[in-house]
């Protein structure tokens, strides 16, 4: 855990006494953190990636660009993490490859694969099939553990195409606070902190929590989410 609060070397856009928003670019910002115990984030998916003017016909070099991206905010984090801490994040079926190349990068194996079954259908074209789901990575430092040993890897989570907070990828409170009761830890970083969905679920567990974003618009928005007294969403 951070030994002061909130962590020195940052200057937080808000602070409270379990939570810290920073409004900044992670690749700058994580190297000034301390220890942390759990990353929980949903980063950018980078799926609309093309190398000519034909759009997705061959993205493939983009891809690989993509997960030197992603290798360096997941290598950054993992440097954070104490022996028993663990990263989890979201992703989907496009930018699953880059999640694997960047693994392989950094030679940090991916340890489990999370099915988020959102109990509704998303829109789609009229060759594919409608999603209804997305996957959580989970990359486990050694002394990392899960004690419910029942816990399957198809998670349901109900989530429609309305955003509560506003930010076109916000995922549901209930799922990521459910994501961070069973990791465990004390203090939880979140690289992509959005609209402070992680911080929310953080703060109703009684647990500290560091967000980083580089949006102001979105830390205006966790910052007044978690200045409320009655938090949405949480029971």
């Amino acid at each position: 855990m951070t030994a002061t609060w909130p962590p020195p070397g940052v200057k937080p856009y808000y602070a409270d006494d379990s939570t810290c928003i920073v409004c900044g670019d992670c690749r700058e910002v994580l190297p000034l953190l301390g220890p942390v115990d759990l990353v929980l984030t949903d980063p950018p998916y980078g799926i609309n990636t093309k190398s000519d003017g034909d759009g997705k016909l061959s993205p493939w070099a983009d891809l690989c660009n993509s997960s030197l991206w992603y290798e360096l905010w997941i290598a950054a984090c993992r440097a954070r993490l104490t022996a028993s801490g663990a990263l989890w994040s979201f992703l989907n079926w496009r930018s699953m490859v880059t999640f694997q190349k960047a693994s392989c990068g950094i030679a940090w194996p991916i340890t489990s694969l999370l099915v988020w079954d959102k109990e509704c259908i998303g829109p789609g074209g009229h060759q594919g099939l409608r999603p209804s789901y997305e996957m959580v990575a989970l990359f486990a430092n050694p002394d990392f553990s899960l004690d419910d040993r029942s816990i399957p890897d198809i998670r349901r989570s109900k989530w429609a195409s309305f955003k509560p907070s506003g930010h076109p990828a916000e995922k549901p409170l209930a799922l990521v606070k459910w994501l961070a009761e069973i990791s465990g830890g004390e203090t939880i970083l979140d690289p992509f902190a959005g609209s402070g969905t992680t911080l929310v679920a953080a703060k109703a567990l009684g647990r500290r929590a560091i967000g980083i974003e580089i949006e102001e618009r979105y830390c205006e928005i966790s910052a007044r989410r978690l200045a409320q007294e009655i938090l949405p969403g949480v029971r």
